[in-house]
């Protein structure tokens, strides 16, 4: 499980405490699971609307993915840590220019390269 650090770099407190959640649940959930599994350790209690809200945000910020299910949603993250938040952050605001920019600074440093290149093959 990633350290409350890391993901605080990404989000907001209420924010991360919620993906966390989520990531704990390893399956769709919908606000009101959601809700119950942040206030059994939780004091104090949050509102329905809170975590809804700060839920659609997150669904709006790419973090999350809704699906209709019945009259309401379930929410799942979109990523399962930290790093690949960041990326998919990333590439959603700068693209190609950011893999170019990856690229090219992958290029200027041989470690780097060879680290990539491992990182390759082993999906071969």
């Amino acid at each position: 499980m990633p350290t409350p650090d890391e993901l605080g770099k990404l989000l907001g407190p209420l924010e991360a405490e919620i993906v966390r959640a989520a990531w704990a649940a390893d399956r769709p959930v919908s606000v009101r699971d959601l809700l119950e599994r942040i206030n059994d350790k939780r004091k104090p209690q949050l509102a329905y609307t809170t975590v809804m809200t700060v839920m659609n945000r997150l669904a709006d910020k790419d973090v999350l993915v809704r699906h209709k299910e019945g009259r309401g949603y379930v929410y799942e993250p979109v990523a399962d840590s930290p790093a690949a938040l960041a990326v998919r952050g990333v590439m959603r605001d700068f693209g190609d220019a950011a893999l170019a920019q990856f690229v090219e600074q992958a290029r200027d440093d041989p470690e780097l390269l060879r680290r990539l290149q491992r990182l390759l093959d082993e999906d071969s």
